[in-house]
């Protein structure tokens, strides 16, 4: 039986959870997590990891095609707030500077108050805009064991992080990644600025 999305989203459940960083971690603040769960009686087989980088990422995360597919598929979506980086009002893209385990730690803290256990252990679709892009690219190849698909929209951020220097092992270049490019940018096309 398919459901609108309208149902879906009325059967769904939203929870919260926030992740201090670490000393040592690139993170100014905590990072806020909202996961949307569309069919709770039913195992999550995947997350679909939207991370905040706009109004677009966030048109995703509530649009009822996604909501009824991640319904449809079993998937839960994780919306991650926007995690800045000390230095500077983007966050950090490098996975090991802390936005790696604040994304793991979450998901093991939703996991309990969800009923979902297997959230603390799921696999992850990817997706993000922007410097984002270069993230979840990144993510591939630091977490290739988690992550199943990664889709960076129009990736792009500052030396050394910029899609030209992803480097995936072999392991890592098996997960596919959708990479979408706006031609005529001319901050994230298909050339570096």
């Amino acid at each position: 039986m398919l459901l609108t999305a309208l149902e879906a989203a009325a059967q769904g459940v939203v929870f919260q959870t926030s992740v201090a960083p670490k000393p040592d971690e690139d993170i100014l603040d905590a990072c806020h997590y909202e996961i949307t769960i569309l069919n709770p009686a039913k195992p999550i087989r995947a997350v679909w990891v939207i991370f905040d980088q706009g109004r677009d990422m966030l048109r995703y995360y509530g649009d009822p095609d996604v909501q009824t597919f991640a319904y449809r598929e079993d998937l839960a979506l994780l919306l991650p707030f926007h995690c800045r980086a000390k230095g500077y009002e983007d966050m950090d893209v490098d996975p090991p500077q802390g936005i790696a385990r604040a994304l793991f730690t979450a998901l093991e803290q939703l996991a309990e108050p969800s009923g979902h256990q297997e959230l603390a252990s799921a696999r992850l679709i990817l997706m993000s805009f922007s410097g984002g892009g270069s993230l979840v690219a990144r993510l591939a190849g630091y977490a290739p064991d988690r992550v199943i698909a990664a889709i960076p929209a129009d990736p792009s951020q500052f030396d050394p992080l910029g899609m030209d220097t992803v480097n995936l092992s072999q392991t890592a270049l098996a997960i596919p990644q959708l990479i979408l490019t706006g031609s005529a940018a001319p901050v994230s096309g298909t050339k570096r600025p």
